[in-house]
């Protein structure tokens, strides 16, 4: 009998991932903290709160409980918000088989250390399952991931084993699965795309044109290089799927929430994400850490910095960036 996968995360990355994996026709469980969503997987075999649209299939089913969601679960994908990451992980970690690989969808940075979330909240691993963990990174629009349309993410770690058995789970004839050692690169260069793709949302709520867009884009990217360079990572990270990759989609994508924030700044009169319309926007707080990250290693990073003024505003968000373009 086929040992089951578990999914830590019943929000729209961990559905889209759940949809990738039952495929292996063994036993999907996902961890739900949400009565109404669980009942709703179990009964309905849907989540439409989360990824409507899809109907799940019937190997996917919902637990309430961490323990028995990894109960000898081969492979757990952990895919929850950056602020629960760590606490979850040191939940799950002493139900974990010794030959379980762990796989992290979370992006983000964590505010303790600076490192990105994925690597902090390995630390509470055993030592036989961190040292297999990777971290998935890329372009992974969950919805679109779902759709199963071509695409191509990466997957960072230290130990081919790991990534070997993540590969080959999630690889198939539209999914294409990219490896790569620069575990730490490849992690910061998840979290510094979302800060900023709220730049590149501001330029359509600024309703600038697609010149402009770019002309962001490409100063953006200029600024992640040197950051990443600063922080240890590879030099060709910046140019993979996990650089600029990640960053195209989530700056330009309608689904992408950071891009959306940036767009639904301008001219708002909260910069509050809920009263915005949204959820999680991982950039606002990964602007701060990396804020951190640039003063430590005596960076210049004028972009991030006039981000990191936007969020820093009572009124007028987008003002420090428009007059920062001026300038140029």
């Amino acid at each position: 009998m086929k040992r089951p996968i578990a999914i830590l995360g019943a929000g729209n990355v961990g559905t889209a991932a759940a949809i990738l994996l039952a495929k292996h026709k063994c036993a999907i469980r996902m961890h739900c903290i949400e009565p109404d969503v669980l009942e709703e997987i179990n009964r309905d075999c849907l989540n439409t709160k989360y990824l409507h649209g899809f109907c799940l299939p019937k190997n996917i089913r919902a637990f309430p409980d961490v323990k028995d969601t990894v109960k000898n679960a081969h492979v757990v994908v952990v895919a929850v918000p950056s602020s629960v990451l760590c606490e979850v992980v040191a939940i799950a970690a002493p139900f974990l088989s010794k030959d379980t690989v762990v796989t992290f969808f979370t992006k983000g940075l964590s505010k303790d250390c600076g490192l990105p979330i994925a690597l902090a909240a390995m630390e509470a691993l055993p030592p036989a399952n961190r040292k297999n963990a990777c971290v998935i990174g890329g372009p992974a629009i969950a919805v679109e991931l779902a759709e199963g349309k071509p695409a191509g993410i990466i997957l960072a770690g230290q130990s081919q084993t790991g990534m070997k058995k993540i590969s080959r789970l999630l690889h198939s004839h539209n999914l294409k699965v990219a490896r790569s050692k620069d575990f730490i690169g490849v992690g910061y260069a998840m979290a510094l795309k979302n800060v900023y793709a709220i730049a590149l949302g501001m330029c359509d709520g600024l309703n600038f044109t697609m010149n402009t867009k770019a002309f962001v884009m490409t100063l953006a990217l200029n600024e992640m290089s040197r950051i990443l360079s600063a922080l240890g990572a590879e030099n060709n990270t910046i140019l993979s799927l996990a650089g600029v990759g990640d960053l195209l989609v989530t700056g330009f994508s309608s689904h992408g929430r950071n891009r959306t924030y940036g767009e639904r700044l301008v001219g708002a009169k909260s910069k509050d994400p809920k009263e915005l319309g949204l959820t999680t926007v991982e950039g606002i707080a990964a602007t701060q850490v990396t804020m951190q990250l640039i003063r430590k290693h005596k960076l210049k990073a004028p972009l991030l910095e006039t981000i990191a003024k936007c969020l820093s505003r009572s009124q007028d968000y987008e003002k420090p960036f428009v007059d920062y373009l001026k300038k140029l």
